[in-house]
């Protein structure tokens, strides 16, 4: 009976582990998608902005809209604008004042070419990502000033001669968090309704098949829960949204708290957020508008300060809790040897040794009932035809000689929730994402180019079953040994840095029933 408890508990984790690998994470929630009069405004307004004579004109993709900016003649010559901070470099568009590009100095697209930093655009052909945009567009627009400072941006404008219009981009030191500031300055003795629109582009597929490209997805956090876009058609929402933007499985690219009204459409090869705003500002006074921008790695350490749910986008599924403290003490150990293959390897055998007394009473368990194999085949053989009688005969056994028939399993079911919050640390954790080990294995977060370790894993898993003693009929015992052969096929396409932990997890606990099996001799 226990056997076949052992076999279901496998099983089950085969099934979680292969569910959570192969099956998508998308989490949606109902929210109910809602047309305003003033996105539909913003939309059909998109395509053109008023023209202004003698201005000069900007060429852009079929993405954005076409503005109309004169340049001021004492700054015409300012041409490459730009941030540079130690996480991230952004370039600008002027004389739009549009980002035009973000990359990521810390990441890469591969382990073999650092040079090719991460670009949140996710399309060379896309040249404005984060970009306000004033709908005042019977007003001339004209940069006359870019100020830049060691950690903001800012291009100044006058729309006629009624307001003064300022996009200032700040940058938080070494964060991944800019805030675009827009300030309105009303010149006239009348109040000035002012209306105009964020918008937040990038691409979901490269443009080229070959070009480097994230795998974005569009999402939208409302009401508590996060939903996909349909992108195929324009999509508006209203209510307590949380954040909009671009997610992937280790870098996001969105919007903090946007506000209460966005839009989602598609053109060209671009998804663009569309956060319409408006603005009541009084005679001779200036009002301001801002939105928070978070463009980086997903670390829970960088994404919990921020709030609003945006450290939701790491799925760490069902077991969360254990594997939000894996990834704690696997960082930890990674400040030791600062390699996270190495860390991995520490972090098995501190886990096998705070499991060591539960996997000491589960081999006790399975040695004091393989001892009693040769009568149970005995009881097996004279009630074949009576089950309820042989069970009770079975039972009365292990209670005669104190053994607890679901000894052996109760320790692995107990240790189930923390091997897999293990395996999904390992398996979303940007940490691994072009981390070398040693040898062959230069990117822990791909598959083993050679398969060495799943079959290492296999081999390591097999020695351990038969390591461990035999009980019940045979037939079950043949399943217990396809199960080593079952394992190295699920895992030989996933990360090397899961299966690296399961072989070493393996080699120990080979190590353990080695000297279990010597003292129970």
């Amino acid at each position: 009976m226990e056997k076949r408890v052992i076999i279901a508990a496998i099983l089950s984790v085969i099934l979680i582990l292969g569910w959570g690998y192969f099956m998508p994470h998308t989490k949606h929630a109902g929210v109910a998608v809602k047309k305003t009069e003033h996105v539909r405004n913003i939309l059909s307004s998109a395509s053109t902005v008023g023209a202004h004579k003698g201005s000069t004109v900007m060429k852009h993709t079929a993405s954005e809209p076409e503005e109309h900016i004169v340049v001021s003649k004492s700054i015409q010559s300012v041409k490459n604008v730009f941030y540079k901070g130690r996480k991230i470099y952004v370039s600008f568009n002027v004389p739009d004042g549009a980002v035009s590009k973000i990359n990521l100095l810390n990441y890469s697209y591969t382990e073999k070419n650092f040079k090719d930093k991460i670009n949140l655009a996710n399309a060379k052909h896309i040249n404005r990502i984060i970009n306000f945009v004033p709908q005042n567009s019977k007003l001339a627009i004209k940069l006359i000033n870019v100020e830049k400072k060691k950690d903001s941006v800012k291009f100044i404008y006058t729309l006629g001669s009624s307001m003064i219009l300022t996009k200032d981009y700040t940058f938080l030191k070494g964060k991944y968090v800019l805030t675009n500031s827009v300030s309105i300055k009303n010149l006239t003795n009348k109040p000035i309704e002012f209306k105009g629109h964020y918008i937040l582009s990038a691409a979901l597929k490269p443009v080229l098949k070959k070009s480097n490209h994230i795998k974005f997805s569009p999402i939208v956090y409302i009401k508590n829960g996060s939903v996909t876009p349909d992108i195929t058609r324009t999509t508006h929402y209203s209510g307590n949204i949380s954040f909009v933007g671009f997610n992937s499985k280790y870098f996001m690219f969105s919007a903090i708290s946007p506000g209460s009204i966005i839009s989602v459409k598609k053109i060209g090869p671009a998804v663009s957020f569309i956060i319409p705003k408006e603005i009541l500002v009084s005679p001779k006074k200036t009002a301001y508008i801002s939105l928070k921008i978070y463009g980086g790695p997903k670390k829970l350490s960088l994404l919990d300060p921020l709030g609003h749910h945006l450290s939701s986008t790491i799925g760490f599924g069902f077991f969360g809790f254990f594997s939000i403290i894996l990834l704690h003490i696997l960082e930890f150990f990674y400040g030791f040897v600062h390699n996270y293959g190495f860390a991995i390897i520490l972090m098995v055998l501190a886990i096998r040794i705070v499991f060591y007394p539960l996997t000491y009473i589960g081999f006790k368990s399975m040695k004091q009932m393989h001892k009693l194999t040769p009568k149970i085949n005995d009881l097996r053989e004279k009630y074949k035809n009576n089950k309820t009688e042989l069970n009770k005969k079975i039972m009365e056994i292990y209670k005669e000689n104190k053994v607890n028939p679901f000894g052996g399993c109760l320790p692995m079911i107990l240790q189930i929730p923390v091997f897999y919050g293990l395996y999904t640390t390992l398996l979303i954790a940007i940490q691994l994402r072009n981390a070398p080990f040693m040898l062959w294995i230069n990117n822990l977060a791909v598959q083993d180019p050679y398969y060495i370790l799943p079959i290492i894993m296999g081999i390591t898993m097999f020695i351990s079953q038969k390591m461990n003693p035999t009980m019940g009929d045979p037939t079950q015992a043949k399943i217990m040994l396809i199960l080593p052969i079952a394992f190295t096929f699920l895992f030989i396409h996933f990360p090397a840095g899961l299966l690296l932990y399961w072989t070493v997890n393996n080699i120990l606990t080979i190590a353990q029933q080695y000297s279990i099996n010597r003292k129970f001799a």
